[in-house]
């Protein structure tokens, strides 16, 4: 109770800064997120899409906070209506390999993130695919810790892309 009302006194107060009145409910999934509140985020996120049922964004988010809930068919249902409406939606595609491996079908899995494929950002694409390919074989590593190394491979080629693009390594 006391995090849904900070939700909402978050919300209320950025509405306010920014003279937008009501928050969306997009922007309260997205707080619920923050604060890994995420049934309340599923709860807003479902709302928004009322509204936007074609939103990628929407559909991801939704999706994410399902599957911190461990609800990876849920969370697939989401992820793969974001690729329906964007095909190859990176973000999606990504957690659908995840929800694969954590639904026991590594082989799946590691067949999604091995032909992984950023468009615009070569070292998200290659440091994913990589670590896809080293974890492949590790069949005694537990699916929280092939989790925990493809989301590390994520942020690995995103810092990259970073500098790549600023020369700053």
């Amino acid at each position: 109770m006391t995090k849904n009302i900070l939700i909402m006194a978050l919300a209320l107060s950025l509405g306010m800064l920014t003279g937008c009145g009501a928050p969306s409910p997009k922007l309260v999934g997205n707080f619920s997120m923050t604060l890994k509140d995420y049934d309340q985020a599923v709860t807003h996120y479902e709302k928004a899409l009322q509204d936007d049922p074609d939103s990628v964004i929407l559909l991801t988010s939704l999706g994410r906070a399902y599957y911190n809930l461990g609800k990876y068919d849920k969370a697939e249902e989401n992820f793969k209506g974001a690729t329906e409406v964007k095909e190859g939606y990176p973000d999606a595609v990504f957690y659908l390999g995840l929800c694969a491996i954590a639904k026991d079908d590594r082989k799946a899995g590691f067949e999604i993130m091995d032909s992984f494929k950023y468009a615009g950002k070569p070292e998200v694409t290659k440091s994913v695919r990589s670590m896809a390919r080293q974890l492949t074989d590790n069949t005694d590593d537990s699916s929280e810790y092939i989790t925990k190394k493809m989301f590390q491979s994520w942020d690995d080629g995103m810092k990259a892309e970073h500098q790549a693009q600023t020369g700053k390594g």
